[in-house]
């Protein structure tokens, strides 16, 4: 291989790895992760003891050792419920049942591994806490539950961000703003990828994008909202951000399907005696 030759193949592996940068920033945006620490019924550090995380539903799992430490991080989880367990010879195995992870969440899951014996596995029961104690992100979460049983006007998922502390909708508009921002300056991901207007800024759909419905409440899983302090991985805007996941499949198939009737005639008019909102007929379903 000639010189110049060797430039253009250097040339092209470096863009090749600058391509892949925002594609794995992105992917941490969309999940979240496990991490903790493995000690022993003394306290002392476990290191080198196996960690596996296991969804139940969708059959995904992965495994990690811990380091000399006795810590471990297990990144990159899609959103789900897990099962933690703990194991190294000469140890009990431990297991936490129901760890949830959401999407931009890290959950810290310690275990104590017990002296082999009669019990040769213990399951821990109850939540691990979820109080975030690596950031300083103001965030709040809405999950599936949320979504789907909380009172909503328009079947516009990103209505649910007013919610959160300091966040408002603009009812002409649509756009978003947190923190006493500018609509515009509102960063909108969806699994990882740009929702934003590629303009003006804001969320997708147009200026008046309460008015669009690109994206169904239906299709949404769960979706977070940061007004402050979010990670390096988002950046490119002044604003907050709206981090939003779509539903995934699972091992077992379900399904469901909707219609929304909204006459204007059923809605009071404003004080300005014009109708409040237009006639909305909207159907759907998922499978």
């Amino acid at each position: 291989m000639n010189v110049k030759n060797s430039v253009r193949f250097a040339a092209l592996a470096l863009a090749g790895a600058l391509a892949a940068l925002p594609v794995f920033s992105q992917s941490q945006a969309s999940t979240g992760q496990i991490t903790g620490r493995v000690v022993d019924a003394q306290g002392g550090v476990v290191p080198g003891a196996s960690v596996t995380v296991s969804n139940p539903a969708t059959g995904f799992s992965r495994s990690v050792a811990t380091n000399d430490d006795g810590l471990y991080t297990i990144p990159l989880l899609p959103p789900g419920t897990y099962e933690v367990v703990g194991q190294l010879t000469g140890f009990q195995t431990v297991k936490r049942p129901a760890v949830v992870v959401t999407v931009g969440s890290s959950v810290t899951v310690d275990l104590r591994l017990g002296v082999a014996g009669v019990a040769e596995a213990v399951t821990v029961e109850g939540a691990a806490a979820l109080v975030e104690t690596t950031s300083d992100t103001r965030s709040t979460t809405l999950d599936s539950t949320a979504i789907a049983n909380l009172p909503i006007n328009g079947r516009r998922f990103q209505d649910f961000v007013s919610l959160t502390p300091t966040a408002q909708v603009d009812t002409s508009r649509g756009q978003i703003s947190l923190a006493g921002q500018r609509g515009i300056n509102t960063n909108i991901s969806v699994d990882g990828a740009d929702y934003n207007q590629p303009f003006f800024g804001g969320i997708r759909g147009g200026e008046r994008s309460n008015f669009a419905f690109t994206i169904p409440q239906e299709s949404i899983q769960e979706f977070q909202v940061v007004a402050s302090g979010y990670t390096a991985e988002f950046g490119r805007s002044s604003g907050g951000l709206v981090n939003a996941i779509t539903k995934s499949g699972t091992n077992q198939f379900k399904g469901s399907a909707f219609f929304v009737d909204r006459d204007k005639g059923l809605a009071s008019k404003n004080v300005f005696n014009q109708d409040a909102a237009p006639t909305q007929k909207q159907f759907g379903g998922s499978f």
